[in-house]
């Protein structure tokens, strides 16, 4: 008799093969199937207590208040529960000085009155207010090349905005990290998401890159906060309900332009005016040599208000290097290149830190000589009777001895 034999086995083994094998599936589908109702059952029980509890604690608060029905007692007490929330929830974004957010239209219509007065006090306080107008912007940019007057710099017209008065601080920027700010990716730009974890600080925690153990340094918490890229500032922006300013903007908010009938407008070399002063500001020369307090050289704010627009750290904008240049000179760079304004502690020459000039960096750059602060226009906030885009008698007054000075 002939044996058949397939790739060494025989047709025995083959046969006893297929019995283990359906031998070994059917006990498969009769434990998935005995899982799945032991599944089933336990949730059953679960829905069950959770249903009897539930209903019990219905029928005792029913009980204790009979002469109540049972249509209006609850609906009141959820209705208070819901402004409790709200409230509390309110407080709590005062606490981390998101007052901005607040005063938007879409949420400012649901908030009591004195939360509303609260937050404005804080943006009053916080934020100065630069009115609308024309302004020069690239006009340092052509130093080096002799042009006529209409060529350096482009005239660019900024809407009314309210700008930081002073750089995001250390404990401000605290906040943001214990509030979780690092893993509320819907604050992020999408390109940066899969990078968020290499955000880290000296001790690989999220954070700023000089911190340790997810805080700042002893002592530092009134200083701007530094060693973060352009994406965590933006971060930083989104979640207190403001943004990062414009590059006109900035200029616009430290050269404080004076309109001139028919002519361009004359600006402010620096904050104070035409002449550097070097106690006016924390640059090299003021010997320093780190970052101060951002409250600290307060003789060198600007016009309306913002202190250190020179000095300290360099500020990130919302703009790209070379973005708002004069077109007679135009410059072709890395479209990851951010513009930064206003020089640092460690900035050597007073040209280079004027309300004209730019400088840029990487995006991803975090730098111990960089740091922030936030603008947020008037159009995105409810409309108020203190909340004007004009210039105050005071600063009006200013403007005309600047303009009688520099004619």
């Amino acid at each position: 008799m002939k044996r058949y034999v397939v790739g060494g086995i025989g047709v025995a083994g083959l046969v006893v093969l297929g019995g283990l094998a359906w031998l070994l599936n059917s006990l498969l589908l009769a434990w998935g199937t005995a899982i799945l109702v032991a599944a089933l059952m336990a949730g059953t029980i679960f829905y069950r207590r959770f249903q009897k509890k539930f209903s019990s604690s219905q029928c005792s608060a029913t009980k204790a208040t009979p002469a109540k029905s049972a249509g209006h007692a609850p609906q009141t007490k959820k209705a208070d529960a819901g402004v409790s929330d709200s409230q509390g929830l309110a407080e709590l974004m005062l606490e981390q000085g998101r007052y901005t957010l607040l005063l938007r239209p879409q949420i400012a219509e649901s908030m009591a009155p004195q939360i509303l007065t609260r937050a404005q006090e804080m943006l009053d306080d916080e934020m100065t207010l630069v009115p609308g107008g024309e302004t020069i912007v690239g006009k340092g940019m052509n130093d080096s090349v002799d042009l006529p007057e209409h060529l350096d710099g482009r005239i660019v017209h900024v809407e009314g905005f309210y700008l930081d008065r002073y750089q995001v601080t250390n404990d401000q920027f605290q906040r943001f990290v214990d509030a979780g700010g690092y893993e509320q990716l819907a604050l992020w730009d999408p390109e940066i998401v899969p990078a968020i974890l290499e955000f880290v600080d000296s001790t690989g925690i999220s954070g700023p890159r000089y911190w340790k153990n997810g805080t700042y340094l002893p002592g530092q918490a009134k200083h701007p906060v530094v060693g973060v890229c352009w994406y965590e500032a933006a971060a930083y922006a989104r979640w207190v309900g403001k943004r990062l300013p414009t590059d006109p903007e900035w200029v616009k908010s430290g050269s404080w332009p004076v309109p001139l009938p028919g002519a361009r407008p004359i600006q402010r070399r620096f904050p104070w005016g035409e002449a550097f002063d070097q106690n006016k500001t924390n640059l090299w020369g003021s010997g320093r040599g780190s970052t101060v307090p951002v409250d600290e050289f307060s003789d060198g704010m600007s016009v309306g208000g913002a202190c250190q627009l020179i000095g300290n750290v360099w500020e990130w904008t919302s703009s790209r290097f070379g973005a708002w240049q004069s077109s007679s000179n135009p410059l072709i760079l890395d479209a990851s290149m951010r513009s930064v304004r206003g020089g640092a502690f460690d900035t050597y020459f007073e040209a280079q830190a004027s309300c004209d000039f730019q400088s840029g960096d990487k995006a991803v750059a975090r730098k111990r000589n960089i740091g922030f602060r936030c603008a947020i226009g008037l159009c995105d906030l409810i409309p108020d009777e203190s909340m004007q885009a004009e210039e105050t008698p005071a600063q009006v007054e200013t403007q005309e001895e600047f303009a009688e000075v520099t004619q």
